[in-house]
């Protein structure tokens, strides 16, 4: 027989300023009431104060976990977009470079290159890369109009998407870094705080003036779409009614309204965190040190699947290294092999030094005991892949040196398109060398996305057969799915049981046209 004094309820919440809430999930640990109790007896008032003791005072920051908060990002650079993203613990929403043809002159102008003698070869790059991304979209839904006829059964509006989304694949190489683009982020209050101390940091000025955007976005009443489309309506009420009726219609909208913030309290202590700088800073003093007589080698492979037989050690100080270099994987790691035990001592020491009480390691220190993959992919793949934050991600920063990709299976050659990319990547890359002795961190925004970066990506078993399943299927980019059909193969030939029921599909573009 149920006991009704005991029943079990779960239901949902809103209403509700995000540290507000945070306390009434609070209560759960410090009080026998319900949470509907709690929320009725709360105020913002006495959830700043709460947050003040237990939050910042006691350092109690599960709390902060309970506040999510929910900001847009507008007209914000791809290049800054991935640097955001790259918090792991929040989800991301982004303008899709396949379902949208991306506007002229929509591109993030950094003040330091446009203030100096530089400026004008920086619009006229980017204005001719615009300029080409255009023709290349509208060649290439001629060209696959007419090699894929519309089929009998389909709708007329459905095909011509489906030509757009696919010239738009082939075009997207050719978008800059600098691109600006929108996308939404969800997090809570914690990470949202840490997010706000990187990028105070960050090597570019445009990621340390988000890094103020953002605290006040998680700090100020937020866009209230609800309150907005009443307003109007009670406005008429107040000015038609007796005063009465005025004073009830007053007390609504204040209700309505409720001015909700983000996280005013939690939101706090956003400081650049020295840990980053200074570690990054001597890691790049130590590369130097070590690896001063290494070069870029040419015809890289597009992926290395990584030695098994790695210790911690070696691993650990190779993706320290690695974070600060434009070298491979293997080359540092043949390095790090050879370095005194001293030095190996003080690298790893580097890495955690300069830590405070508030900080955690950083991604590098996710070592062992995974499928690591050091990847060459164009940055277009790579936006697309980093959504994939379960898996580790060590990072190096976007170059010309590596070279780049020209979509040869989605139609460029047979398009006629193939001279027309070699041309356009040399004027970019020129300007880039160009402006990169004097910008060497701005002048990625001039890159196109078809120029090829380094990442490791290291994942376990589960997160591999999460990658390979999702990332192989026919509606997906034929460069990512090429890049992930190879990591099935590559484990395939060392661990064949390991994989043996993954769903892997070998890509085939000529005959998965209509797949999307």
């Amino acid at each position: 027989m149920t006991n009704n004094k005991f029943q079990r309820e779960v239901f949902s919440i809103v209403g509700l300023p995000p540290e507000v809430l945070a306390v009434a999930m609070a209560k759960y640990s410090r009080s026998a009431k319900s949470i509907k109790q709690a929320i009725d007896e709360l105020t913002e008032e006495k959830s700043a104060k709460f947050h003040e003791k237990w939050v910042l005072g006691y350092g109690d920051a599960s709390v902060a976990d309970m506040a999510v908060i929910a900001v847009a990002f507008e007209n914000v650079s791809i290049l800054a977009s991935k640097a955001i993203e790259d918090n792991r613990l929040a989800s991301y929403q982004e303008k899709s470079t396949r379902y949208q043809v991306f506007d002229v002159d929509r591109y993030y102008k950094p003040q330091g290159i446009m203030s100096s003698s530089l400026a004008g070869l920086y619009s006229k790059t980017a204005n001719y890369l615009f300029e080409n991304y255009n023709i290349v979209v509208e060649k290439m839904k001629e060209f696959y109009a007419n090699r894929y006829p519309k089929p009998a059964d389909m709708n007329e509006k459905v095909y011509q998407a489906k030509l757009k989304a696919r010239a738009c694949d082939v075009a997207r190489y050719i978008l800059p870094a600098a691109t600006l683009t929108n996308f939404g982020m969800i997090a809570n209050a914690r990470t949202m705080r840490y997010a706000i101390s990187k990028f105070l940091g960050h090597d570019l000025p445009e990621l340390r003036e988000i890094s103020k955007d953002l605290e006040r976005a998680a700090t100020q009443p937020a866009y209230n779409p609800q309150f907005n489309k009443l307003k109007p309506l009670f406005n008429q009420l107040i000015n038609g009614s007796s005063k009465e009726v005025q004073k009830i219609s007053q007390e609504i909208i204040k209700a309505i309204n409720l001015q909700i913030k983000g996280a005013p309290t939690l939101v706090k202590h956003t400081e650049p965190k020295e840990y980053f700088n200074k570690t990054k800073k001597e890691l790049e003093e130590a590369s130097r040190r070590h690896l001063s007589n290494l070069d870029i080698k040419k015809d890289e492979p597009r992926l290395d699947y990584l030695n098994d037989d790695i210790s911690y050690e070696d691993d650990l100080i190779t993706s320290l290294l690695y974070s600060v270099t434009h070298y491979s994987y293997q080359q540092i790691l043949a390095k790090v092999k050879n370095l005194l035990q001293d030095d190996k001592k003080q690298i790893i020491n580097i890495g955690t030094k300069h830590r405070t009480q508030w900080d955690w390691p950083t991604r590098p220190f996710e070592v062992a005991g995974y499928f690591s993959f050091d990847t060459l992919m164009d940055y277009g793949a790579f936006r697309d892949l980093q959504r994939h934050r379960m898996c580790t991600q060590i990072n190096q920063t976007l170059t010309c040196r590596h070279g780049y990709e020209i979509p040869i299976e989605l139609g460029a050659e047979e398009a006629g398109l193939v001279s027309l990319f070699q041309e356009i990547y040399r004027k970019a890359q020129s300007a880039w060398e160009e402006m990169s002795e004097e910008f060497p961190k701005e002048a990625q925004y001039i890159i196109p996305l078809g120029f090829r970066k380094r990442t490791i990506f290291k994942m376990n078993l589960r997160e591999l057969f999460h990658i390979v399943e999702l990332r192989t299927k026919p509606g997906g980019h034929i460069s990512y799915r090429n890049l992930c059909y190879d990591m099935f193969t590559q484990v395939k030939k060392r661990h064949p049981l390991l994989v043996q029921n993954m769903r892997a599909v070998k890509p085939d573009f000529k005959y998965e046209f209509f797949e999307r």
